[in-house]
């Protein structure tokens, strides 16, 4: 390893699993979601991979993830979910970024902005998951008004299910079932969007009636189902692969604690690797005494406490030595730990660890 820790990233496994989400809801157009550094997996080699399989549209949740693409010479149409303040329309606008309308406010902004060319827009609706978008009761009469404007061009309308990676969709079918009225009320008022979509991972996999146009992968992008729940109707690799060296190895007698907190005691004489990986670079401290690593085939429980910079596992009765590399989540030559897996253990979801996994942590490239 080049590192203490590093991050394999397999954008061969990338380009398999959007070429397969893509297979899966064609016809519908695939926004690519990179935001977030694409889950941690480095959002321009992922960008830029997924533009070679014929991917040609990205999504955000900010500007300055927007603008590091563009300065990465990325041309693509790219989506901003979040809401732009109004000193950041003028730079949106200036790339051709595909701005989120909210309410009537931030057409106002836009109009004020004066753009040479009608700005791209995507409306966003909330159907229910309660966080941001025009609520239904509001929507006719702002999508009258943006027919109106010759400031903007409606290219999208969208909105996002809050369930749909649960075993229970009724609460997603009757947001669905809400958002379907409203494209209706868009068309009615004039608006012909081409790009429709609301399916997030769990939708695309659990409600392929929910495709509408386009679908947003995020997750099932980088390999992973968003839940237990959800079918797993396409299939994943996951692309990060977290491991760490084994800097050195401790014989401990029966009964000696390790790590703060003293909570884990050696049950017998035992012989404890220790991996130069902690919370710093991403492995979140509720791993400890619930979660394992695999090295060299076999697996082995993680003992004690996370700390910032050091795990340990209890590697009694093996030939693990130091130098040995430890996977923590992801695949190996020897076998493989599933993130879905790592997430659960700890009662996390596995976007927080892929997006945790810190800076400090070099990512390595291959595929």
């Amino acid at each position: 390893m080049s590192a203490p820790t590093i991050a394999e990233i397999d954008l061969g496994n990338l380009a398999r699993n959007a070429c397969a989400i893509r297979q899966a809801v064609k016809p519908a157009r695939v926004i690519c979601v990179v935001k977030a550094d694409a889950y941690g997996h480095g959002a321009i080699p992922v960008t830029r991979r997924l533009l070679e399989h014929g991917f040609d549209f990205f999504a955000v949740a900010r500007l300055t993830e927007a603008l590091a693409l563009r300065d990465a010479g990325i041309g693509a149409p790219i989506l901003i979910f979040g809401r732009l303040c109004p000193e950041e329309i003028p730079a949106a606008l200036q790339n051709d970024f595909r701005i989120t309308i909210f309410s009537a406010e931030d057409l106002d902004w836009i109009e004020a902005a004066r753009p040479g060319e009608p700005a791209s827009v995507h409306v966003k609706i909330d159907t229910g998951m309660g966080r941001v978008g025009v609520l239904p009761e509001g929507a006719p009469e702002l999508f009258t008004r943006l027919a109106g404007s010759r400031a903007v061009t409606v290219e999208g309308l969208y909105s996002h299910f809050a369930t749909s990676d649960e075993a229970d969709l009724s609460y997603a079918r009757g947001q669905l079932s809400s958002f379907r009225e409203l494209v209706a009320a868009a068309l009615q008022a004039g608006l012909r969007p081409p790009l429709i979509h609301m399916s997030n991972s769990g939708g695309i996999l659990a409600l392929p009636e929910a495709n509408f146009t386009a679908v947003r992968p995020g997750i099932l992008l980088y390999g992973h189902y968003p839940s237990s729940a959800v079918a797993r109707s396409i299939p994943a690799r996951q692309v990060m692969s977290l491991k760490a060296r084994v800097s050195h190895l401790r014989s401990l007698p029966a009964g000696s604690s390790v790590s703060y907190g003293r909570t884990f005691s050696a049950p017998r004489p035992s012989k404890i690797a220790v991996m130069a990986a902690g919370y710093a670079d991403g492995v979140d401290r509720r791993m400890g005494n619930r979660c394992r690593v695999l090295i060299s085939g076999q697996t082995f429980p993680i003992v004690g406490r996370v700390t910032m910079d050091q795990i340990m596992a209890d590697v009694t009765g093996s030939d693990v030595k130091a130098g040995d590399t430890a996977l923590l989540w992801g695949e190996a030559p020897g076998g493989s730990i599933s993130l879905l897996e790592v997430s659960e253990a700890i009662g996390t979801i596995s976007y927080e660890l892929t997006c945790g996994v810190g800076p400090r942590v070099p990512r390595v490239y291959a595929g």
